[in-house]
């Protein structure tokens, strides 16, 4: 989590605790459905609504990927186009991300939630990509998991 995140979740916490025992809660029982209704301060709202913009301009969750290409110049979109495709020949298993971060070409490969997945990954590459490292970095969330009942 960012400090950002941490900072604004600490903010929401204590004004919701504060509006709670300081406003009023009312609860009302009909026929076994009960209705509640919250009196909250309206910065508590206004919080909420910042912490929403600030996590949609993010794309991605927190976690990390393996850096194995990174080249500026003329040539530098296709020759980071080639190693993509290079190690997808290598590793056909691993997804291989091309990212244009002006000046440079990147290719990063992997959505890894922990660190030690990345190393475990990196450790397997290391022999045809020595000069790879791992970054901290928005990830792909992992596809939800099918239940099948």
């Amino acid at each position: 989590m960012t400090r950002i995140n941490i900072v604004l979740l600490s903010i929401l916490c204590f004004a919701g605790i504060y509006c709670l025992s300081d406003g009023e809660v009312f609860a009302q029982e009909r026929s076994g459905k009960g209705e509640v209704n919250v009196m909250q301060d309206s910065r508590l709202e206004e919080l909420l609504k910042r912490h929403a913009f600030i996590n949609s301009e993010k794309e991605g969750i927190p976690g990390y990927r393996i850096r194995i290409f990174s080249e500026s110049g003329h040539e530098a979109r296709n020759n980071a186009t080639n190693a993509r495709a290079e190690f997808y020949e290598k590793y056909p298993d691993i997804e291989a991300h091309l990212v244009y971060d002006e000046p440079n070409f990147k290719v990063y490969v992997g959505d890894f939630r922990t660190k030690s997945q990345a190393l475990k990954v990196l450790s397997e590459i290391d022999k045809d990509y020595p000069r790879a490292f791992i970054v901290s970095t928005y990830i792909d969330p992992p596809p939800l998991e099918e239940n099948n009942d």
